[in-house]
């Protein structure tokens, strides 16, 4: 009897594995396909952040400004 069940146990493993695995490779592939399929925007409509809109609500037409802060090892914070 010992014998029976030290033989199955390599084979049992092998299909909980083999399905464990098969049901991991179905899972990513329904996510890839539903992250692909899905809008890049919820609405489906063109977006504009309301900070870039004048008084009329129209886009505004002033010149805008980027800062970037790519060097900061020098900066010294004042303690609190």
């Amino acid at each position: 009897m010992r014998s029976v069940l030290s033989g199955l146990f390599p084979l049992a493993y092998a299909i909980v594995l083999t399905c464990l695995l098969l049901q991991a490779f179905r899972v990513m592939r329904l996510s890839s396909a539903s992250v692909a399929s899905a809008p890049r925007d919820r609405t489906g409509l063109k977006t504009i952040h309301p900070e870039l809109l004048d008084e009329n609500g129209l886009m505004t037409n002033e010149e805008l400004w980027t800062v970037r802060f790519s060097d900061q090892d020098g900066v010294v914070f004042p303690e609190a």
